[in-house]
């Protein structure tokens, strides 16, 4: 449950306090408010050298992914994207991030953005320039204290790579006031082995052994492959596509009304991601295929960047996977996983694979071994902005979490009792 909004606001000298742009020796930034997908059009060539060359990859704020969020999902039409470029003569991009503005937070009367992350976005971390971090978050700083921002979330991002450091140091230093009210791991898979030498170091002996008898009973059902789709080919993207929906759909999430394919802006949202993935050869798919019949697939994107968080080079992100539940005997998923997990490895390209996941996943964890730090923290835009304020959004969020938390032990409780009335 929300808070509700109280009668007090914040002192007058501490708002004034925290409205004035920076104007720090030899920062020469320049930044551009931009609304809306169609106004984003603008700087497409230098927003896509800017994701080539960041510090950390996040392909969820790449155009390719975020243009189709914000002209299909709620909500969309109203993100601001805040573009830093290394100075006002320049067209050369160091920072972006998409944020939207609200005049509370959690009941407080403060004026506050957050960096946008939609029902689809599971990355939220800004895309700074390889080697500009500090100035381009500067920059960011200094444009939400030109739009009267008190308080910045930077919700569900990395907090093990450039960004977080680039951002302790500024606030360190500015003795800017923060709480981090969120801190979690989740699976990556990020190794030199072998992928035979991964998997028998990640899955025991028996495991191993139950696995090769699946997938042996499941080849007695006909021919498996494995496919990957070709995205020089739009005609196999739009298939593989459409062949994912309707299998998401099949399953549970289609009897509960949560498939993508049954929410109409979610589904355009989706196709136009593949799409334009496809054409920027960034979307990366696999299917299951028995008899040539799709038995599970995934939709992966990846990202490139040249820091060092996990590590230099392509990383690849899992956004959704499916399988068709008739063959759940099988574990179509895992196989699939397995799989992706050996052709990962195997790969030069590719520094690392980030699952996406929600901590503790009782599939992903217990494959892949290595863990990402994540973060939600909250900054004062304003060194004057007092860490009071900042500790109450924390224990806001703490509340708000608890509540959430009660809520689906209810909904569950709920749930097995109405199963059991009906059985």
């Amino acid at each position: 449950m929300t808070p509700r909004a109280h009668s007090f606001d914040l002192p007058a000298t501490l708002r004034d306090a925290a409205w004035p742009a920076t104007n720090e020796p030899g920062y020469a930034a320049q930044t551009s408010w931009l609304t809306g997908a169609d106004a984003c059009q603008t700087i497409i060539a230098d927003w896509r050298d800017l994701a080539d060359n960041a510090s950390e990859p996040n392909p969820f704020y790449e155009p390719h992914m975020l243009l189709p969020a914000m002209t299909h999902l709620p909500g969309g039409s109203k993100v601001h994207v805040i573009a830093i470029h290394a100075s006002p003569h320049s067209n050369r991009l160091i920072g972006l991030v998409p944020v939207k503005i609200t005049n509370t937070y959690l009941g407080l009367p403060v004026r506050s953005a957050q960096s946008w992350k939609h029902i689809h976005c599971f990355l939220a971390t800004p895309l700074l320039r390889k080697g500009h971090e500090q100035d381009a978050l500067r920059g960011i700083i200094a444009a939400l204290r030109a739009r009267h921002i008190t308080v910045m979330r930077f919700a569900h991002s990395a907090a093990d790579g450039a960004f977080a450091a680039a951002l302790a140091t500024i606030l360190n230093t500015k003795n800017h006031a923060q709480a981090e009210t969120r801190r979690f791991e989740r699976a990556i898979l990020q190794s030199t082995t072998s992928a035979d030498d991964y998997i028998a170091a990640a899955i025991s002996r028996k495991k191993r052994k139950e696995y090769g008898r699946i997938t042996r009973r499941l080849a007695e059902e006909g021919s498996v492959t494995f496919e990957a789709v070709e995205v020089t080919d739009p005609a196999a993207v739009e298939g593989a596509a459409l062949e994912f929906l309707a299998l998401e759909q099949s399953g549970w999430k289609g009897r509960n009304g949560t498939a993508i394919a049954q929410q109409p802006a979610e589904q355009r949202f989706f196709l136009d991601a593949c799409r334009a993935a496809a054409a920027r050869k960034t979307l990366n798919t696999l299917t299951l295929r028995v008899n040539n019949t799709a038995v599970a697939s995934i939709i992966n994107f990846t990202g490139t960047a040249h820091g060092t968080a996990p590590d230099a080079g392509a990383g690849l992100f899992s956004f959704k996977i499916a399988y068709d539940e008739g063959f759940a005997r099988y574990s179509p998923g895992v196989l699939l996983e397995l799989e992706l997990t050996a052709r990962t490895l195997a790969d030069p390209s590719l520094a690392f694979a980030d699952s996406c996941a929600n901590p503790d996943h009782p599939m992903i964890d217990h494959l892949w071994r290595e863990r990402r730090v994540m973060h939600d923290i909250n900054i004062a835009v304003s060194p004057a902005t007092p860490a009071w304020l900042l500790g109450a959004t924390r224990l806001l969020e703490a509340c708000l979490a608890t509540a959430k938390t009660k809520a689906r032990a209810m909904l569950a409780f709920a749930a097995t009792a109405l199963r059991r009335r009906n059985s």
